[in-house]
């Protein structure tokens, strides 16, 4: 029963983790965002109810003049010492020339595995997804929203299973957010359709905190240390 209600509750927690400027914004949000972020990298707490339930990092960094980005997302459930529920997921992106070049990832969704590998040929990504072939255009962004474009996006690449996932965005105005202890004003923009998310973006196009809710109706929210 409990892990039932696990399953339920934290369905979809990570397929998806950058933004379009448009008139009228405030004088933080007035000038275009980098293509890549800076920095590092961001990590943030995954929490439900209050309580954190795992993490998840991107890393940023250069590779002989390409930009690589590396995210790790785990997360756990546990009741009275019993873990009932677990999502680890691993993905690097190679960028060059401003486009995703490559993709590499391997999830496990409690027991459910899955393994994507894909490469830019020809103006298309070309790839396996637990060795099943499959091509999509070479001109997309991927549903990990850590781009700029993510919120200008149609449709959003799904970096676990390798499918086009339709989605809408609307803006939802300036709102301001805790990244890492401090209130930081931030973008709110909402994806609806095959990806929900609100997701609030930073005066740089970074991540700020992302929110969805769970299968249950509660909350899972992402927050920026």
């Amino acid at each position: 029963m409990y892990r039932r209600q696990a399953l339920r509750v934290l369905g979809g927690t990570a397929a998806g983790l950058g933004t379009g400027l448009g008139f009228g914004l405030p004088a933080s949000f007035a000038k275009a965002c980098d293509l890549f972020p800076r920095g590092a990298g961001w990590r943030f707490l995954v929490l439900r109810h209050g309580n954190v339930i795992g993490e998840h990092v991107f890393g940023f960094s250069r590779r002989d003049g390409d930009f690589v980005v590396e995210v790790a997302i785990d997360i756990a459930v546990d009741l009275l010492g019993i873990t009932l529920f677990r999502f680890t997921h691993r993905a690097e992106e190679v960028w060059r020339q401003g486009w995703l070049h490559s993709l590499v990832s391997a999830t496990d969704d409690d027991g459910t595995l899955w393994r994507l590998k894909a490469e830019r040929r020809d103006g298309a990504l070309r790839g396996t997804v637990n060795d099943v072939a499959f091509n999509v255009s070479g001109f997309i962004v991927p549903a990990s929203l850590w781009h700029r474009d993510s919120t200008k996006s149609q449709a959003l690449f799904d970096t676990i299973d390798g499918r086009m996932k339709v989605v809408d965005s609307a803006a939802l105005g300036e709102e301001a957010v805790s990244v890492a202890g401090v209130e930081t004003p931030a973008r709110h923009f909402r994806l609806t359709g095959q990806i929900q998310r609100d997701v609030w973006y930073d005066a740089a196009c970074g991540i700020a905190k992302v929110t969805f809710p769970a299968r249950d109706g509660s909350l899972i929210s992402l927050e920026r240390q």
